[in-house]
């Protein structure tokens, strides 16, 4: 997507932004640049239904679904995919909640590249709320509705302003 963190954002209602600086032991830093992540966006959704929210988790660390924004779509349409793809429930875009800037830093040096991820407002379609949420990504280890979030969120400081915000 060619499309500008400014310019998504003026699509939507003041969306919150935030920008960060993470320093990355080389080896991860190598991973990104191989993945093609320099100037790449990520996208997912905060869905929430009866004051739960849907979530995922890798390992030991629990996220909002979302994932890598593929070269045809839009990002509305890319995170509709990532939280059907990795939980099963299908769900419409209903807004855009946040977008982080990240750029990422090699640990003792200047070399950096930049990554974007929008995380948009996800409402669940006629037939899934309520609907069991399953891992149905391989990279993708439990779905479940959460009523808190938990401590070992990825990013808990923004996905908790943004559960505050919009439960």
């Amino acid at each position: 997507m060619s499309l500008s963190p400014t310019e998504l954002a003026t699509r939507y209602d003041s969306p919150y932004r935030t920008s960060e600086r993470i320093e990355l032991p080389p080896e991860r830093f190598e991973k990104g640049i191989e993945r093609g992540d320099d100037g790449a966006w990520g996208v997912g959704a905060l869905v929430v239904h009866d004051g739960q929210v849907l979530f995922v988790r890798e390992g030991d660390t629990w996220l909002l679904p979302g994932g890598r924004l593929e070269a045809d779509e839009s990002p509305e349409a890319g995170a509709e995919r990532e939280v059907y793809e990795e939980t099963g429930v299908g769900i419409a875009v209903d807004g855009l909640a946040a977008i982080a800037e990240q750029t990422f830093v090699r640990e003792g040096t200047d070399e950096s590249y930049e990554f974007r991820f929008a995380t948009f407002l996800g409402v669940p379609e006629a037939e899934a709320p309520g609907a069991t949420p399953c891992a149905t990504d391989d990279a993708i280890d439990d779905a479940a509705w959460l009523s808190t979030v938990p401590p070992n969120t990825f990013d808990r400081e923004l996905v908790s302003r943004l559960v505050e915000e919009y439960i």
